[in-house]
């Protein structure tokens, strides 16, 4: 199997010496399975046999379902020495009692037997596992490719930490463009056939629908739920008012606030909390609404790939910084008189402002944040760089926004 670097790699090599139980979680297709193999060689190399055990296999399921001591018999019966085995768990969520199993396993066996496990969404694992687990495990999460990560699947190794010639830059657009119109499945990245990556894409979403939405979150309106996705798919970026959906999809505003819960928890949406400095004076309740991943949210909009727009360049730009960041370090911003910043970032208090076309005119929001807030850095991104830029605002192209603001 060849596996490629990722981004994720480097934090878990800095687990090597942790006993705790390391946990995978996140959309279907992201690369956890492939995570794991990567995690299961390292420990080999670290001199540990590993041991692959996929529990959508009913064979393997079985072996877990019987329960912790049938399950070290096992291992034992295949010769398995477990003072130096590593043994990988993947989609650990179709384990009826998983908190159980895993509690059991590392109180009696965590000392010599290094666990890793993942699971397809963290409302699979979360809504499985119990308080008995704490501090016993290590969540990550596995999101799909960062453009990073991207231009290495497609055989592109590049450094976007330092500053380039405008010729690179104009190279690598058309490639950007392509991952952000396509969406970032590790599995897809190679896929040139744009009417084969549609399909495989429409695949994920059936799947995701009938597997982690009606198995998982017990969904009693299956139809409306669709619906849902493809009214928030036309509102991507843009700010969402609860009771404006339950009012076009007939829906109570409880079952609407269930449902979008839902999506995060399954990695579809992320809904973008504002940054509030000023509650007399900003929008406080309101969150902005983002797709995990484009291709999902091109999908969801028109069934088919489109040109880059502005809603899928803003979307990218969220996901890039989401990546990065995390969730929890990133707002917007957005006053009672319509003054706004895309995207404002808690490390170095750092304002983006993303356009696909941008103008000197679109650093208005900027400027007025940083009069109110003294913001560490403005930065206007793009595909293209103005002419001009107002005094005190940078201009960077989204696949070094990252980098820049990290630096």
């Amino acid at each position: 199997m060849e596996i490629i670097d990722r981004r994720i790699f480097s934090d878990l090599r800095a687990l090597a010496g942790e006993k705790a139980i390391l946990v995978l979680h996140g959309a279907r297709q992201t690369g956890k399975s492939t995570t794991l193999h990567w995690w299961l060689h390292e420990e080999e190399v670290r001199g540990r046999q590993p041991l692959y055990f996929d529990l959508e296999d009913p064979a393997m399921l079985s072996v877990c379902e019987s329960g912790v001591d049938a399950f070290i018999r096992y291992l034992e019966g295949k010769g398995y020495a477990l003072r130096n085995l590593s043994v990988a768990l993947d989609e650990i969520q179709y384990l009826t009692d998983p908190s159980r199993f895993l509690k059991l396993l590392y109180d009696h066996h965590g000392e010599e037997l290094r666990i890793s496990v993942s699971g397809s969404s963290s409302f699979g694992i979360k809504s499985k596992f119990r308080e008995s687990l704490v501090g016993r495990t290590i969540p990550f999460e596995l999101y799909g490719l960062d453009f990073g990560e991207y231009c290495r699947f497609i055989g592109k190794q590049l450094d976007f930490s330092v500053e380039w010639p405008e010729q690179l830059n104009v190279e690598i657009a058309p490639i950007f463009r392509h991952f952000a119109e396509t969406g970032a499945y590790p599995g897809l990245a190679r896929t040139s056939d744009n009417a084969v990556k549609a399909k495989r894409i429409r695949q994920i979403i059936q799947t995701y629908i009938q597997a982690d939405v009606r198995e998982l979150g017990r969904v009693r309106y299956p139809d409306r739920f669709e619906s849902l996705v493809r009214l928030l798919a036309d509102q991507a970026a843009s700010l969402v008012q609860v009771s404006e959906l339950a009012s076009s999809l007939r829906m109570a505003r409880e079952t609407v606030e269930e449902y979008l819960y839902l999506l995060e928890q399954t990695y579809i949406i992320r809904r973008l909390r504002p940054f509030t400095g000023n509650a007399r004076s900003e929008l406080t309740k309101m969150p902005k609404i983002y797709f995990e991943d484009n291709g999902i949210l091109a999908m969801s909009r028109a069934f088919e790939f489109m040109p880059l727009d502005g809603t899928l360049f803003e979307n990218a730009v969220f996901t890039e910084l989401r990546k990065r960041f995390g969730a929890d370090r990133l707002h917007f911003w957005r006053t009672t008189e319509g003054q706004e910043v895309d995207f404002i970032i808690d490390r170095g208090m750092v304002a983006v402002e993303a356009k696909l076309r941008p103008r000197p005119s679109d650093c208005k929001g900027l400027r007025k944040f940083k009069e109110r807030y003294h913001a560490g850095r403005l930065i206007l991104c793009g595909m293209e760089c103005p002419a001009s830029l107002p005094e005190g605002v940078e201009f960077q192209y989204p696949w070094h926004l990252a980098d820049s603001i990290e630096s």
